[in-house]
């Protein structure tokens, strides 16, 4: 089975629910509130996200986290990407140094065509997508 771990799961949720209020600052205290995720997860997510430039990081007794940029222009691969690293299903998809027998290997090709696929359908779904989904089933208001 194919699995993201649960502190990209946890990330998706963060972004989702920031994605839902596009325009606002939101401090980590409030996003554990609203989600449910610990607080010290989401201060380790918030972080990582603004240091993978999705995130804008406002310092101070009013700072906060803000989106980078609008829900329909991150995708859920740069989700992935900017907290899991490369998406790759095997390690011929990390490149050789992972892989010791790469060059010889029969089906490296259709692995990666496989996590091209993977990549591809991950980078087709934007954040907005997952709001307006849970918008239509009523979550967000």
């Amino acid at each position: 089975m194919i699995r993201i771990t649960k502190l990209t799961d946890y990330g998706v949720v963060l972004m989702a629910f920031m994605a839902s209020h596009p325009l606002r600052l939101f401090q980590a205290r409030e996003l554990a509130e609203y989600t449910a995720v610990a607080h010290p997860t989401v201060s380790k997510l918030l972080k990582k996200l603004a240091k993978n430039k999705l995130l804008i990081s406002h310092r101070g007794t009013h700072g906060g986290y803000l989106l980078a940029c609008r829900p329909e222009e991150i995708s859920v691969a740069e989700l992935v990407n900017a907290l899991e690293g490369p998406i790759a299903i095997t390690d011929c998809n990390r490149g050789h140094q992972y892989c010791p027998t790469a060059s010889q290997c029969a089906i490296k090709t259709p692995w990666q065509q496989i996590n091209h696929v993977i990549t591809e359908a991950l980078a087709s779904v934007k954040l907005s997508d997952l709001v307006n989904k849970l918008r239509l089933a009523g979550e967000v208001s």
